[in-house]
């Protein structure tokens, strides 16, 4: 995979290790790789969900972030989560992640096939809360060139199920087509987002009117 399309971690990240280790230490071991959300802003997405106490959370894509905030969630008695997975063999191994750790009462994932566009088949959003406190876009696969903006229709496809309030997180934002997405979602909507360069993540929220 060329460099251009991984986010590399950062300073930050050696001290997020610690901060997270709670979540981690006497757990199942998680494979973490180049393609999961950079440690620091997996942190970040932890911290949102102990002040915010969302109550219906959806990922767009899954992996070992699925798993750490589903330790979370079960941890503090509250909030649900669904991710979008949409390969079969993955959602499998992360189903089972969470089965190991008897995780499937607050975490389920949802299988969902690419489209002819690159985005979730509407059987798979159709399995969605329709009230999303906190949404986080970290699929589709991103990774090459063809791909690159894949994440785009991520708001326009799920706003109208965002709560008022909601939180919007898109993922490796240090790639260019992260960037672009960002600027079309700040162009055609009313919803503004901070870049966390250090986490590699971007917060959005809906502009006051």
């Amino acid at each position: 995979m060329s460099s251009e399309f991984v986010t590399d971690s950062g300073p930050a990240d050696l001290h997020a290790w610690h901060v997270l280790r709670p979540l981690l230490d006497g757990r199942p071991y998680l494979p973490f790789s180049s393609g999961a959300m950079r440690i620091s802003g997996l942190v970040h997405l932890c911290n949102l969900i102990v002040h915010r106490a969302p109550e219906q959370l959806v990922e767009c894509g899954s992996g070992v972030s699925t798993v750490v905030l589903a330790r979370l969630l079960a941890q503090r008695a509250t909030g649900r989560l669904t991710a979008l997975e949409h390969d079969p063999g993955w959602a499998a191994r992360v189903e089972g992640l969470l089965a190991d750790e008897g995780l499937g009462d607050v975490a389920r994932i949802v299988l969902a096939p690419l489209d002819a566009d690159g985005w979730y088949d509407a059987a798979g959003l159709a399995q969605l809360p329709q009230a999303i406190d906190l949404l986080v876009v970290d699929g589709p696969p991103a990774d090459r060139a063809d791909v690159a903006q894949a994440r785009h229709p991520a708001l326009g496809a799920l706003e109208p199920r965002l709560a008022a309030d909601a939180l919007v997180i898109l993922d490796d934002i240090g790639r260019a087509g992260e960037q672009q997405v960002l600027a079309r979602w700040e162009n055609e909507t009313d919803w503004a987002f901070d870049r966390l360069e250090d986490e590699a993540i971007a917060v959005g929220s809906r502009v006051a009117g």
